[in-house]
């Protein structure tokens, strides 16, 4: 899951859990509610957030080791580790002590503080394995990745959800302030909704504008209809993160069910298309919990199915065929390289081109591969990638006498 997205979990996270006792707007003066609340509070929301962001640190590593390959072997690697996770925890509340006497703040005991860490850590571990990228959740003890499949890798409803209790909170914390607050959030949440109607079509996950007005009108609801009686006044910033983390868990059970119902499919498509499954996979896309990739790996290549849960009816379905094994081919396999590759690649696919003076052998993770419009509803034999959206490509380059000459992620071997 995205860093951001990771952080406004933590900061939800902190308000809702650690931040100590809080009195609600209608008790009083702001000064006063100030005064009332827990004197750590600061403290424990920005190691919260602080503690969810952190294993993305790891993303550094590429530029500074200059490791074109640092994406698969180091990302999600010791810094979303399980088993390493209490030494992370402990070694941040314990640089973060004397950082927040320097600046003044009052601070939560050492081992209430590494306690806050090791819950914002585990967090990003668990949002991290529930995409199907992959975590290195056991490392350094076994570098196997773990996946579930349940969330895609940025996932705007689930954003939307960790954010929304948090504006509404700050709306209500001010009377006097909510209805130029209040007003503020609402036009916030719908632009970055538009942004995000955008942001999918141009990346091929389009969907209807209609459903960028009722999410509108929802989040008006949500933010002002609890101030109609009052009611919403009377709500500590606690009791609206709590009710975003409760949401957050609804959404993440939703998924849960959906992937089982997906995987279902996905078996069912094998059996009665009598395919040779070598293995296979129920992926989300964006940007709802109904449209998923069923990915079958079979002795001829990879199939890719997209369908609608409930519904089961194949929008598409896509043979991505294996190139004939040759001995380009069974070089590439010999380069250190292309074996990282093939350790991150779930479902990989062979492509070989004869060009004049070079063969390039091109792999293709049909995991993360993007297909434009199609309205095709039986399936297709496609025998290679270029004509559509790619990701994590990786080619080597041969001259004319069969030597290496390049090799690399697509971009970088061309």
């Amino acid at each position: 899951m995205d860093t951001i997205t990771h952080g406004i979990v933590g900061a939800l996270a902190g308000k809702a859990l650690f931040a100590g006792r809080e009195l609600p707007a209608s008790a009083g003066e702001a000064a006063l509610r100030r005064a009332m609340s827990s004197p750590s509070a600061r403290a424990a929301i920005a190691a919260c957030t602080l503690g969810a962001i952190f294993p993305d640190i790891d993303v550094f590593a590429g530029f500074v080791s200059r490791n074109p390959y640092a994406i698969m072997e180091w990302h999600r690697n010791i810094t979303h580790s399980a088993v390493m996770l209490p030494v992370w925890a402990l070694l941040l509340a314990g640089i973060s002590l004397p950082l927040a006497h320097r600046v003044r703040w009052e601070r939560p005991s050492y081992i209430r503080l590494a306690g806050i860490y090791a819950f914002a850590l585990a967090t990003h571990v668990f949002l991290d394995g529930a995409t199907n990228f992959g975590t290195m959740l056991w490392s350094p003890l076994n570098y196997s990745r773990v996946a579930w499949d349940w969330l895609f890798i940025v996932d705007f409803t689930f954003t939307g959800l960790a954010l929304t209790p948090q504006l509404a909170a700050w709306c209500y914390r001010e009377p006097k302030q909510f209805r130029w607050r209040a007003l503020s959030a609402w036009a916030f949440l719908t632009a970055g909704v538009f942004g995000v109607y955008l942001l999918a079509s141009a990346a091929g996950y389009g969907f209807r504008l209609r459903v960028v007005g009722l999410a509108s009108v929802l989040l008006a609801a949500i933010i002002f209809a609890p101030a109609i009686k009052g009611n919403g006044f009377g709500w500590t910033r606690a009791h609206w993160s709590r009710a975003g983390l409760a949401a957050l868990c609804v959404y993440v059970a939703l998924a849960i069910a959906a992937h089982r119902k997906a995987t279902a499919y996905v078996d069912d498509y094998a059996a009665q298309h009598r395919l040779q499954v070598e293995y296979r996979a129920a992926l989300p896309l964006p940007p709802s919990l109904t449209h998923w990739a069923g990915l079958i790996g079979t002795p001829d290549g990879v199939w890719r199915i997209t369908f609608r849960v409930p519904g089961s009816t194949p929008e598409r379905a896509v043979l991505y065929a294996d190139a004939k094994a040759d001995r380009y081919i069974e070089e590439a396999k010999r380069l250190r390289d292309v074996q990282t590759y093939l350790w991150f690649a779930r479902f990989p696919v062979w492509q070989v081109e004869h060009g004049s003076g070079e063969t390039v052998v091109e792999i293709n993770d049909v995991r993360f591969f993007r297909e434009g419009p199609n309205n095709a509803d039986r399936p297709r034999r496609i025998a290679g990638l270029r004509t559509n959206g790619r990701g994590f490509s990786f080619d080597v380059v041969f001259d004319d006498a069969g030597r290496v000459v390049s090799r690399g992620f697509t971009e970088d071997a061309r």
